[in-house]
């Protein structure tokens, strides 16, 4: 049996993330990291750029009981999708086990990604998206366009 596609896909804040892909089976980062710093506060969340390792392993050994677990039930390989990596060392260590990835970028104009953050009213965003969309973490997420420009599979996802 083959291995399923690895699909990590990035985006800035309300980029659609969430809705790429949506019959795959999807790790979803900010709850591991939710999980690690045992929070849901958004600044708790982006407070977390010295937890790369800790998050780089979590994400590894995930695909890897999945692959495992598809294996062992002898079914069907879905692609699996790493939602919402905010950071290149991050990438760079799931790339060390997964060096085919493929890299997907959701490309979204600021002004739709504003509307979509003000209109979901997640419990979560607490700040204008102005202020959110500015955090460390998010410009650290806009290196990864930068640092992985030449790999990445662009998608406009305006809708």
């Amino acid at each position: 049996m083959t291995e399923p596609e690895v699909i990590l896909v990035f985006g800035r804040i309300c980029s659609g993330k969430s809705s790429h892909k949506t019959s795959s089976y999807r790790i979803i980062v900010s709850n591991l990291v939710r999980d690690l710093v045992n929070s849901s506060s958004r600044d708790d969340l982006q407070n977390t750029m010295h937890l790369d390792n800790q998050i780089a392993q979590e994400i590894v050994g995930i695909i890897k009981a999945l692959i495992y677990c598809a294996n062992y039930l002898d079914i069907e390989h879905k692609s699996i999708v790493v939602d919402g990596i905010r950071q290149s060392s991050i990438v760079n260590k799931v790339l060390e086990s997964y060096p085919q990835a493929t890299l997907v970028w959701l490309e979204v104009p600021t002004a739709i990604r504003k509307k979509r953050y003000e209109s979901r009213k997640a419990k979560k965003d607490t700040q204008s998206f102005d202020i959110a969309d500015n955090k460390p973490i998010e410009l650290e997420c806009q290196k990864i366009y930068s640092i992985f420009n030449e790999r990445l599979q662009i998608i406009n996802n305006n809708d």
